[in-house]
């Protein structure tokens, strides 16, 4: 209800924008994704208007407004309604794509359809003004017929915004879309094209495919497009190869498919699901009895994820959080306890451990022998140990090395070791955590050793 009403709120504020800018004598539309969506039956908050207005007739329209300048060159200005921003361009048209990114030449019109024309996809390039939809691509036809298809020469779309590549499958998957044939040829002959664009405007795309409802089906579609083996070379690699395991009926690739459609929609766990076992092809080998054994392809895994994430410009946080997934996805190999539940949750806290088991569930889930009791068992053990009267950091513990000192430690391995000492024993359930307790402990047990 909530999103309802800001939606009905965001058209009266977009109609207004719209209003001035025709009450001042220039042709302005709705243009791009809003179209699209709203012809979807779509959520959309972020609304493109285009306008026959240059970029400063379009500031003196909105002269009672905060405009920012955030690209003349290419006819955009910001307009601010209080809290709401509005991003208006003047129609254009463009040619020369040098860096197969941004257009050398830029030529504003007056005219919508020459605008429309050096758009990405038909469903994209579809304008909206006082009611009536321009559409001179089948952008509806293709909505209807559920398709991703180029607006004119598909190779010439391409090869000019590489990104549309990727752009591309994030449409098929968010929609549930087919790409058309033409487009997907295309798509595949500049695949290794998509090197050279900006690391941060892929990992954007990326991360929107998948937290899509079908992320298998977008990583399929990467893969279909010639352009997995670009962006994850290291899940491309574990393409048909066969784990030789009894614990597995299918491929490392198609397994891994399977943990990723299994996981909610949080990118670090789905992240992890890609990656947690590529170490396994650089670990693998044939036991006596001829079964697939991976010794520590957990930790290779990690490498392997820590590395690409880094060449993708993901952040040192989301990398940490992503890696400790894939590095302990193995643990569950162990019947869960008490004390090894608290010792994660010490190490890792609580969102990566709840991640953890997510993860660890849509692993154990996609083998022969399907069993997540033990994800089960960890969990309900977690309930209890936030239940209980136990420190779970550091920071909890009633004593610390200053305490320590004034009853006599030397700074250092000497006072160091005591406080692990202590730690351990109230994290195991063997000493209470109060410091009256404690201390009676150190005086017992530590200084009298001295």
């Amino acid at each position: 209800m909530y999103k309802k009403k800001q939606q009905v709120m965001m058209k009266k504020k977009t109609d207004k924008i719209l209003d001035q800018l025709e009450n001042a004598g220039y042709k302005a539309y709705k243009v791009g994704g809003c179209v699209r969506d709203e012809l979807l039956n779509r959520e959309n908050f972020d609304i493109d208007i285009t306008t026959s207005a240059l970029p400063e007739e379009i500031k003196e329209v909105f002269k009672d407004y905060k405009t920012i300048d955030i690209g003349a060159k290419f006819g955009t200005i910001k307009v601010l309604d209080g809290p709401d921003e509005y991003e208006i361009t003047t129609m254009r048209r463009e040619s020369g794509y040098a860096d197969k990114r941004h257009p050398e030449k830029i030529a504003f019109t007056k005219d919508i359809k020459e605008d429309l024309k050096r758009r990405d996809f038909t469903i994209n390039a579809m304008a909206k003004r006082n009611g009536e939809i321009i559409d001179i691509f089948d952008g509806k036809k293709d909505l209807e017929s559920k398709i991703i298809r180029a607006v004119g020469n598909p190779n010439e779309r391409i090869r000019e915004d590489v990104l549309r590549s990727l752009r591309a499958v994030r449409f098929a998957s968010t929609l549930k879309f087919e790409i058309a044939d033409d487009l997907k040829k295309s798509i595949k002959e500049n695949a290794k094209s998509i090197d050279e664009i900006s690391k941060e405007r892929i990992q954007v795309e990326l991360n929107k495919i998948l937290l899509a409802d079908d992320p298998k089906r977008g990583t399929i579609l990467l893969d279909e497009v010639g352009l997995l083996e670009f962006i994850f070379p290291e899940v491309f690699a574990t393409r048909g190869f066969d784990q030789h395991s009894s614990f597995h009926t299918e491929n490392l690739y198609d397994h891994t498919l399977s943990v990723l459609e299994k996981t909610p929609a949080i990118l670090e766990v789905r992240m992890a699901a890609l990656y947690h076992d590529v170490g396994k092809i650089d670990t693998f080998f044939l036991d006596e009895n001829g079964e697939g054994r991976f010794f520590g392809h957990q930790n290779l895994s990690e490498e392997l994820l820590i590395n690409r994430l880094k060449i993708l410009k993901y952040s040192k946080k989301f990398i940490e959080n992503t890696s400790i997934l894939v590095k302990r996805h193995m643990d569950n190999t162990n019947t869960y306890t008490k004390k090894s539940v608290r010792k994660l949750l010490r190490n890792i806290g609580e969102e990566n451990l709840l991640n953890l088991f997510k993860l660890q569930r849509a692993d154990v889930m996609s083998t022969k022998h399907a069993d997540d009791s033990n994800i089960d068992l960890g969990l309900d053990l977690l309930k209890e140990i936030k239940n209980d009267d136990i420190p779970t950091s550091k920071s909890q513990i009633k004593i610390n090395g200053n305490d320590l000192k004034k009853m006599g430690f030397k700074e250092g391995k000497e006072l160091g070791k005591a406080l692990n000492n202590i730690e351990n024993l109230i994290y195991d359930e063997k000493l209470k955590n109060n410091k009256e307790d404690i201390i009676n402990y150190i005086k017992s047990s530590l200084l009298s050793v001295d």
